[in-house]
């Protein structure tokens, strides 16, 4: 089945987590653009261009979590710096956070605005709206990510925290070479 399993585990956090972040990216990104001079009258902010906004922005995240593994970077970052339990999610989430508010909010500035804006105008978007996105979906991430893996877990019956521990191929290997 497609939910069920490792695999269903990982489509349920992706998707839901996209939800999440599309929500708050998709509505931030429209009110701000909405405000500036010159906007206020122009149909941004409105239930289909926040609907049309949150598909994108669910598209593109997507994508950008199934090809970056931000949350294994984050908890190798995590086991580095020897951190356990809070500030190790913390960490993980602080990293994956990152991954997320920069390659979609970047990807979708480009997609939406190179043609009438050129890259100039692009890079003038997205650093307007970036630091808000940045601190939103680290917060997001954070307090979201938990309860999202249970119910993926609950779901589709395959929680990694109880998965046997990864095996070390290499050191597997080495060992019956020497």
């Amino acid at each position: 089945m497609i939910l069920k399993g490792p695999g269903g585990f990982g489509r349920i956090v992706n998707f839901t987590m996209n939800v999440i972040l599309g929500i708050m990216l998709s509505f931030y990104v429209l009110w701000t653009v909405q405000g500036i001079p010159g906007n206020e009258g122009l149909p941004l902010l409105t239930p289909v261009g926040f609907f049309v906004s949150l598909a994108q922005s669910m598209a593109v995240g997507y994508l950008v979590s199934d090809l970056f593994p931000a949350y294994s970077w984050g908890e190798a970052l995590a086991r580095i710096m020897h951190a356990k339990g809070v500030f190790a999610h913390v960490i993980a989430s602080t990293v994956l956070g990152f991954v997320m508010a920069t390659c979609i909010s970047f990807i979708l500035m480009w997609v939406n605005n190179i043609q009438l804006s050129g890259i100039e105008g692009v890079l003038a978007l997205w650093t307007m709206v970036y630091p808000m996105i940045l601190v939103g979906a680290i917060v997001l991430v954070i307090a979201f990510l938990p309860p999202v893996k249970k119910l993926a877990a609950a779901i589709s019956g395959f929680n990694p925290e109880d998965a046997p521990p990864k095996r070390n191929v290499e050191g597997d290997l080495a060992g019956r070479v020497a």
